[in-house]
């Protein structure tokens, strides 16, 4: 019940920081520099995420994070070498399938003009 609370505490102190961000030039009557909104924003996206985070939902999601950190720590990179075959076989696989799809488009297009109009090749 309490992480439910938490985690609709943060979603109002992010909403009052958006409403802030939108409406503080209407609340004080003058306008108001950019960079204030934009920390005010901010700030309310940090304590949102702070109080979030207390929440056992929020400290699943750390977990998470942080195991995912370490599983990409072991993730096996392929060479440059490697890269630049992979996207070549690539490259010429699309061309060889964009050739072979025009040409079937043609033929169809030839059949089907063929019979519309009546007219034999």
């Amino acid at each position: 019940m309490i992480d439910k609370v938490k985690l609709a505490l943060a979603i109002l102190i992010m909403g009052a920081g958006v409403y802030g961000y939108y409406q503080l030039p209407t609340l004080m009557g003058q306008e108001v520099s950019i960079l204030l909104r934009v920390g005010l924003l901010l700030v309310s996206l940090v304590v949102a995420l702070g109080v979030a985070a207390t929440s056992a939902q929020g400290a699943a999601l750390i977990e998470f994070s942080k195991g995912s950190r370490t599983e990409l720590r072991k993730m096996v990179w392929p060479t440059r070498q490697e890269t630049i075959q992979t996207t070549m076989i690539v490259l010429v696989m699309v061309v060889i399938v964009a050739i072979f799809l025009w040409l079937i488009d043609m033929a169809v297009f030839e059949v089907i003009y063929d019979l519309l109009l009546g007219v034999d090749s």
